[in-house]
């Protein structure tokens, strides 16, 4: 919703030299133009590119491979369309909800005022950030036809190098296999729920600039993260490695030994397993399908979150979210932990681009700065005398 600028008052002292300095030294330092927040199609430009480069590299990597990812679109804006709908009905509730305890006039028509701007950003939850999904696995689902997996090895010995074990022996040993039962909703069901209702709730609910950096973040931060990344620097993690590279089949078969006593088949983490290994092969795309560990995108949301929240009473929560899903990434050997490390990077890399390029054209949206004449040492004078 764009700010209309305003004019900044200028105080102006009543006599005498001094008065005139400190006038001055105020022209200077509060005397230029206010720059207007984006609004409209602006917001909307950062994600749709970001999502058009992903489009982009779907459509290569998917020609190349073979693979179809048509399967893909009924299910992804389906339940973008439906959550955001539910999201709106939400929103407008507590709005008039809101209203209502402050026994405001006209409510709904406060309400309409408030939700009608916002409906334009709505098409990043219903139509953006869905097609940027689609496209996301798409390319996901087209590594193992590609390039492969063959950065397993080296990514475990980094963990080894720099936490002085494998993530996952660790997280065992002090959270033992009773801690699975537990952390598996959050790995799965907790942060999917978080990360498809946020997408609709801020644009909602936050003001147009920061809608615009978090959905460029968080695109931004997939598309390097999830497709570059992950073709340059491919692993399958530590759960899915032996069925690429044999001899990482010892190392971590006591992995699966351990997450075959502690998890139900049918549970969300041995179901969703079973349901990526028995699909890589296939040159059918399918919502959730395609394997990658190098970054986590997991933790790549969970960083994008954590820079929203700064500054707010949500950075406590999202630090702890971030935390918990680090910990659980290792622990189910989806990841390394140097996978979480990189997400992060990649993340923060993406959300100071994204502010830094939202200032940029806030800039050239600003109407040129308006000079207020100082007035010398001797007028000052003049007038303190007259």
């Amino acid at each position: 919703m764009p700010i209309r600028p305003t004019a900044l008052p200028v105080e102006r002292g009543s006599a005498g030299i001094e008065d005139a300095s400190s006038d001055a030294a105020e022209a200077d330092t509060s005397m230029r133009a206010i720059e207007p927040e984006i609004g409209g199609f602006q917001v909307l430009a950062g994600p749709v590119a970001a999502c058009f480069a992903a489009v982009a590299a779907a459509l290569l990597a998917t020609s190349v491979a073979r693979v179809d990812f048509t399967p893909l679109f009924v299910p992804y804006f389906s339940t973008s369309i439906a959550v955001t709908i539910l999201c709106v009905l939400l929103s407008v509730f507590w709005w008039v909800l809101k209203l209502a305890l402050q026994k405001a006039d006209k409510p709904l028509q406060q309400v309409w005022t408030e939700l009608r701007p916002r409906l334009l950003y709505l098409l990043l939850p219903t139509i953006v950030f869905p097609l940027f999904l689609v496209s996301y696995t798409a390319a996901k689902t087209s590594i193992p036809f590609i390039v492969g997996y063959s950065w397993d090895g080296i990514w475990a010995e980094a963990d080894r190098l720099i936490f002085r074990d494998d993530a996952w022996r660790i997280t065992h040993r002090l959270l033992g296999e009773n801690f699975m039962v537990v952390g598996q909703w959050f790995y799965t069901v907790v942060w999917g729920g978080a990360f498809i209702v946020s997408s609709a709730l801020i644009p909602l609910n936050a003001r147009p600039r920061f809608t615009a950096i978090f959905y460029t973040a968080m695109i931004g931060s997939w598309l390097l993260g999830g497709i570059v990344m992950a073709y340059l620097v491919s692993a399958a993690g530590p759960v899915f490695a032996p069925m690429f590279d044999p001899r990482l089949a010892a190392e971590f078969g006591p992995l699966h030994q351990s997450l075959e006593r502690g998890l139900a088949a049918d549970g969300p983490i041995g179901f969703t397993q079973h349901y990526l290994a028995s699909i890589i092969n296939m040159h059918v795309a399918t919502k959730g399908g395609g394997i990658s560990a190098m970054p986590s995108m997991h933790l790549a949301a969970a960083s994008v979150y954590v820079l929203a929240a700064r500054r707010t009473r949500w950075f406590a929560p999202t630090i702890a979210f971030w935390l918990i899903i680090f910990v659980c990434s290792g622990y189910f050997g989806y990841h390394y932990w140097v996978d979480g490390i990189a997400a992060a990077a990649v993340a923060t890399l993406c959300w100071k681009i994204a502010e830094w390029s939202y200032q940029r054209i806030e800039v050239r949206l600003a109407p040129p700065a308006q000079t207020v004449p100082v007035p010398s040492v001797a007028t000052a004078g003049l007038t303190a005398s007259a």
